[in-house]
């Protein structure tokens, strides 16, 4: 009886132990995903400035407001 509870136990430290490994690679994974979402945010803020500053020099009084048929 007391081999198959520290079968038992074992099972579950190696369980336990992956378990952790794969959150320690899942928190990287996301650690990384949010840099990533950041960097592309603050790239699209920059670009939609530009865009706008284009238009605001192409077509003077633009406000990006939708067409009458929207």
């Amino acid at each position: 009886m007391a081999d198959d509870h520290e079968q038992r136990l074992e099972q579950l430290e190696i369980m336990l132990a992956h378990a952790t490994h794969t959150i320690d690679e899942l928190n990287t994974v996301v650690v990384e995903q949010d840099k990533k979402i950041e960097r592309l945010t603050r790239l699209l803020g920059n670009m939609t400035d530009q865009v706008e500053e284009l238009m605001e020099n192409v077509l003077p009084g633009h406000q990006g407001e939708k067409p009458p048929h929207y």
